[in-house]
């Protein structure tokens, strides 16, 4: 059974030193899997949304690419679900960098994530799609906002 959908938390997010090589790979510490980094999968309700071809993400390899093992015709998992920026999923990836490599890019930052296990959360707009937010950062509204 291939596991590359497991979980932010169950990869090597800490580290005693950042590496140096680009991008940032977050292995997998399950025992057993294969899959190089941690990747977003795309869910609908709880379970991920599977490729064009119709399979299922366990059905394809863990292996960069993810080439289906059921098909001859799929090129690698590309699922249909369409992001709130009205792009297709498959045209984002996920990147791990640091709060300055981000901030060099023009990106927004959020505030730091108390543990590991947060991953990207970094408030409850954090959760809502882009356009949606009420700020560009994610971090949300403070307290002190709402009482002045």
């Amino acid at each position: 059974m291939s596991r590359w959908t497991e979980k932010y938390k169950q990869h090597c997010t800490d580290f005693e030193e950042l590496p140096k090589e680009r991008p940032i790979l977050l292995p997998c510490r399950v025992k057993g899997c294969q899959c190089v980094s941690y990747e977003y999968v795309h869910i609908s309700g709880s379970k991920p949304v599977r490729c064009q071809c119709k399979h299922t993400t366990t059905e394809h390899s863990e292996a960069i690419g993810h080439q289906c093992k059921k098909c001859t015709h799929c090129t690698g998992y590309r699922s249909p679900f369409t992001c709130g920026c009205g792009q297709p999923g498959y045209a984002h990836v996920t990147l791990v960098e640091t709060k300055e490599e981000r901030m060099a890019r023009g990106r927004p930052v959020g505030r730091a994530v108390p543990y590991a296990a947060m991953g990207g959360l970094t408030g409850f707009s954090s959760l809502v799609d882009g356009y949606l937010r009420l700020d560009p950062s994610g971090i949300g509204n403070t307290c002190e906002q709402h009482t002045q």
